[in-house]
């Protein structure tokens, strides 16, 4: 990864897509090869992070490029136009570079992103796992940590892993005053873990989302968080308030996929001809009616999610609370964007015929990767359910936003 250097001007939004469209061409002709490592390239994650990508939701003062959520979403969406595994790695290490700056304790902010100034690149690369695993067993001054964690996206391109983990004394598992078990996120260097390779999936296959492990792995308490998506931040910063803002990256994964199974669609249908005719398929009624389809399916879902996103960072900046009704539209907007994206992939797979079938065929890798996404926890269908709540004047018992 990159060591400490100047980057090429702390960009605006219109800058920053910029960088994003420029380096297109070099990720289409790399997506194959992404998909067969099963991760991105080092060339190719050093100049995403020299872009700024890995950070675009932190600070400048932090070596973040201080993008808003929409800017930051449009760039994971285009990176994901040409490889939403690409896109994937810049979401998740975007992220969680967001999250630690946002929940680390302030000696722990400063060693993990020591020695940069604003206007460097922040050499510093940040994956992990929030979700708790293993176990973290009291010890004099610390803790022993143990276990197996899943889905670390970008693990290779790591240089620290905050790892949720489950908390247990000589007695057993340590609860809350309510009974529940108790779980703590713990700062440590990627050198402290093993990666596995374990990352052979149908989508979503470049984003080397691999197991690790980790054996009696000390680590002190300065270095633990107590974690909860609803806790305030550490920082008393405006851009950290609501912690929510990560979700539409997510779903801008999902969104630049689809976008590119729309675009693929159009130039297969420029040069296709129908065997059973010899007629263009571009000439056929149904084929047309289900690009414009479509289309209109991801572009309606865009437009809904970047809506709500602006407007809701909007009301952060100026230190307000999120009404309700905005809260269901940001819950809503977020789960209806993946899967108005997988109802794209699965028309234009359709209506694409046997060309689609092929693994050389991107609207191949569009299709499955847009279903990947939809695994997700957080944007899976049965979310909607949180939105419906909100608009009832209920609370989810999940909340993220």
């Amino acid at each position: 990864m990159s060591t400490t250097k100047q980057r090429p001007g702390l960009a605006s939004s219109h800058e920053l897509l910029e960088r994003a469209c420029a380096i297109l061409p070099e990720i289409r002709a790399a997506a194959d090869a992404v998909d067969e490592a099963r991760r991105l390239p080092d060339w190719l994650a050093e100049r995403l992070n020299d872009a700024g990508f890995f950070h675009l939701l932190t600070g400048r003062e932090h070596g973040g490029m201080d993008a808003d959520p929409v800017t930051a979403a449009r760039v994971i969406e285009t990176l994901s136009t040409a490889s939403p595994s690409v896109g994937w790695v810049t979401m998740i290490l975007a992220t969680a570079s967001f999250w630690t700056v946002r929940m680390a304790p302030e000696e722990v902010r400063r060693e993990i992103f020591a020695g940069v100034s604003p206007g460097e690149i922040q050499p510093t690369v940040i994956a992990g796992t929030l979700v708790p695993h293993g176990r973290a067993v009291r010890v004099e001054g610390g803790w022993l940590l143990n276990g197996q964690w899943p889905f670390a996206s970008g693990c290779h391109h790591a240089t620290w892993m905050p790892t949720a983990a489950w908390l247990h004394d000589q007695d057993g598992p340590i609860r809350d005053a309510n009974g529940a078990p108790e779980w703590r996120v713990f700062h440590l260097p990627v050198s402290d873990c093993t990666i596995l390779d374990t990352w052979y999936t149908s989508g979503l296959r470049g984003t080397g989302s691999h197991d690790y492990t980790m054996q009696d792995v000390f680590v002190t308490d300065n270095y633990v968080k107590k974690h909860s998506l609803l806790e305030e931040a550490t920082l008393p910063d405006k851009r950290y308030v609501y912690a929510a803002f990560n979700v539409p990256m997510l779903s801008a994964v999902a969104l630049g996929a689809a976008r590119g199974a729309v675009d693929a669609l159009v130039e297969l249908f420029g040069g296709k001809v129908d065997r059973r005719n010899q007629r263009p398929v571009a000439s056929a009624f149904d084929k047309q009616a289900d690009l414009g389809i479509a289309e209109a399916t991801v572009s309606s879902a865009r437009a809904y999610l970047y809506d709500t996103t602006a407007r809701a960072w909007e009301l952060i900046l100026a230190g307000d609370v999120l009404p309700r009704e905005l809260r269901a539209a940001m819950r809503l907007s977020c789960t209806h964007a993946v899967q108005a994206s997988v109802e794209c992939v699965n028309r234009v797979h359709a209506a694409a015929g046997a060309s689609s079938i092929y693994s050389s065929s991107p609207i191949d890798r569009f299709f499955r990767d847009a279903h990947a996404v939809a695994a997700h926890a957080f944007v899976r269908q049965t979310t909607m359910a949180d939105g419906g709540q909100l608009l009832l004047g209920q609370e989810p018992a999940f909340r993220v936003f």
